[in-house]
């Protein structure tokens, strides 16, 4: 038997104003000046019955926080401030059972609850509760020594809370977002090891769906109304060359849109989920010298991606350059490199419902020092 004790403080302060116009006078801007505290207990007992493994454990974190949102408009200026305490305790277990010579089976629950109470300055308390259950069934064959064959069946929760930037709407709260993913794939090597791949295809069953909504600027809030699903398919490989050379690559799609989605009057029913690509995609190409230095290329891409649920407003597809070269000894490293060599733009024109316009980080080069120990 072994017992694991995790004990962790965070203590986090996010402070921030940004210019919502980008001209010189300040006539529109939002700013957050947060002070998150969280601390967090976990104890793990893992053991052996027979030729199977498993474990037990129970989590719980306390957070406290103090929230302080401004928004300044053509209407004047917003202040929110509010504090906002958090309670989640859990049990968790998970088991590896061998079932016969290539086949094994991985089974785990976990059973949560979350409180959240919220104080806003100018308004009264709020407090709610969500408990959850999060199952988990996989099934593995080791057709040879090198290959696997896996399909799994498992839920996965996003827990609630209040809309702490929309008190014009009264902080309403927005429930749990669940899904259940199905997932079969292969995994393995060939060639004597020297190549590594990896092929999966899922699906994601959404419901409750979390969808951030921003009819205007300094005006956000999170809706619960929506249910999607999400499909895809994921390929990479990894092929080490003779002589110090080292190919990789990937490739996803996914196709995930609204099944219902409704706010208001408007219905998004077959939009694309903001955000998500339909395809990302990466090749690189990494030489290492018997004398500790390296040098690496990467191409990495994504295909559109749109701004709101209405898909009124986009972000465009882009592919990337990135460069490195560096000295490597015992464990020191330092490298200089260079991210979006060829200067790609892909402005996110529109967010915030047409309001603003996010540009696209322009070429970066520098130098990184890396100690490992």
């Amino acid at each position: 038997l072994r017992l694991h004790s995790i004990t962790a403080w965070n203590d986090f302060k996010d402070r921030i104003q940004q210019d919502t116009d980008f001209m010189p006078m300040d006539v529109l801007h939002v700013g957050r000046d947060h002070h998150l505290r969280t601390v967090s207990q976990e104890f793990r007992l893992e053991g052996k019955l027979g030729e199977s493994d498993w474990q037990l454990g129970i989590y719980g974190d306390a957070g406290d926080n103090d929230l302080h949102s401004t928004s300044k408009t053509m209407m004047g200026l917003s202040d929110m401030r509010a504090k906002q305490k958090s309670r989640t305790a859990a049990v968790f277990t998970h088991w590896n059972l061998p079932l016969a010579e290539h086949w094994s089976l991985s089974a785990g629950l976990r059973v949560e609850r979350n409180t959240v109470r919220l104080t806003p300055r100018d308004a009264a308390a709020q407090e709610k509760g969500w408990t959850h259950a999060s199952p988990k069934l996989a099934l593995q064959y080791q057709f040879s020594p090198q290959h696997q064959w896996y399909a799994s069946v498992s839920r996965g929760v996003r827990t609630g809370g209040f809309n702490i930037l929309a008190p014009a709407i009264g902080y309403l709260p927005y429930d749990t977002e669940k899904n259940w993913s199905y997932e079969t794939g292969l995994k393995g090597s060939l060639l004597g090891q020297r190549m590594r791949y990896s092929l999966a295809a899922y699906l994601m069953d959404i419901d409750d769906m979390q969808v951030m909504q921003m009819p205007t600027v300094g005006m956000m809030y999170i809706t619960s109304a929506a249910t999607a699903t999400s499909k895809g398919i994921e390929f990479d490989v990894d092929y080490l060359l003779d002589s110090g050379w080292q190919l990789r690559g990937g490739l996803a799609w996914n196709h995930m849109r609204f099944d219902r989605f409704r706010d208001g009057a408007a219905d998004y029913r077959g939009k694309r989920n903001p955000f998500a690509p339909d395809l990302t995609g990466h090749v690189g190409v990494r030489y290492d010298a018997p004398q500790g230095w390296y040098m690496q290329a990467d191409v990495v891409g994504s295909s559109k991606v749109y701004l709101d649920a209405a898909n009124r407003y986009k972000r465009n597809g882009y592919g990337q350059l990135h460069l490195s070269v560096g000295y490597q000894l015992g464990n020191l490293e330092i490298a200089a490199y260079v991210h979006n060599a060829g200067d790609q733009r892909y402005d996110a024109v529109g967010y915030q419902n047409g309001f603003v316009t996010v540009y696209s980080p322009p070429r970066e080069a520098g130098v990184r020092l890396i100690w490992r120990q």
